[in-house]
């Protein structure tokens, strides 16, 4: 049975919306007038698409980029593969409406929850092992590391690549895997100078997770090297609902100033 949701005349061309219909998170895209009701659930790792871009009929994750067709779920760019569920969505009066089954491609048949994709047990291992390494988690247990790996992402970058700028609103952590990466102040200006150079298994930007803050320095890729990654998006909707790990959280940060508060009184 179709539920109404919302009024057509109050979403945009070119706009998206979410709406809860029968427990779950559904966008809605006007696409020149048309509207296509999907899942507001990027399959890769649980991003809200209603808060990314819409390009014509396709709509851009804000977290890692995926792209997805509006019109019929399908993943049009990775890191995505398992498509969103879509759904009937029609116009009475200015009322919009959404049917709750869903429909793939094609078939028009009500569908299962689409299968999430797991990395190897290896994989997971070496990036628990990465997290833990990480300031800002070194005071987590076990179990509060693991739940973070599912949010992770790893990007491999070119010699003379910049993975973050210089006075950027930083997007979040990265932790070196491979490679080296230099730390560059006034990249781009007369006198550029190096503060630092980072290798395997040191990380930058973990305070990104936390705040909307600028970049203090440009990071340069000095030969091929990979990354892990976690954007702060996926964090913070993490820590919404897991507030005990966000206690957690608070409490290593509460350390980490009492110790150097121990030491400035030194």
């Amino acid at each position: 049975m179709a539920q109404a949701v919302g009024k057509a005349g109050e979403l945009a061309p070119g706009s998206m919306v979410a709406f809860q219909v029968d427990g779950k998170s559904v966008a809605i895209a006007n696409v020149g007038g048309e509207f296509f009701a999907f899942d507001n659930v990027c399959t890769h790792q649980g991003c809200d698409l209603a808060t990314g871009a819409l390009d014509g009929v396709v709509v851009t994750c804000p977290c890692h980029g995926s792209r997805f067709e509006v019109t019929t779920g399908a993943v049009v760019a990775g890191p995505a593969t398992v498509p969103v569920e879509t759904y009937a969505v029609e116009v009475v009066g200015d009322e919009l409406q959404v049917s709750p089954s869903a429909e793939y491609p094609g078939g028009g048949q009500e569908a299962t929850e689409p299968p999430r994709i797991a990395p190897p047990e290896a994989e997971r291992e070496t990036t628990a092992r990465v997290l833990a390494a990480v300031p800002l988690f070194s005071g987590l247990d076990a179990a509060s590391i693991e739940s973070l790996v599912a949010f992770t992402f790893r990007r491999r970058f070119q010699p003379g690549e910049v993975i973050v700028e210089e006075g950027r609103t930083g997007n979040g952590l990265y932790v070196v895997i491979s490679g080296q990466v230099e730390v560059v102040k006034g990249l781009g200006g007369a006198r550029p100078h190096r503060a630092a150079v980072l290798g395997p298994a040191e990380p930058f930007g973990e305070m990104a997770l936390l705040g909307d803050w600028k970049r203090s320095a440009s990071i340069r890729a000095l030969e091929e090297s990979e990354c892990l990654g976690m954007d702060r998006w996926v964090f913070v909707a993490h820590l919404e609902r897991e507030p005990q790990l966000a206690i957690k959280l608070l409490q290593v940060l509460a350390r980490r100033l009492a110790e150097t508060n121990e030491k400035l009184a030194e």
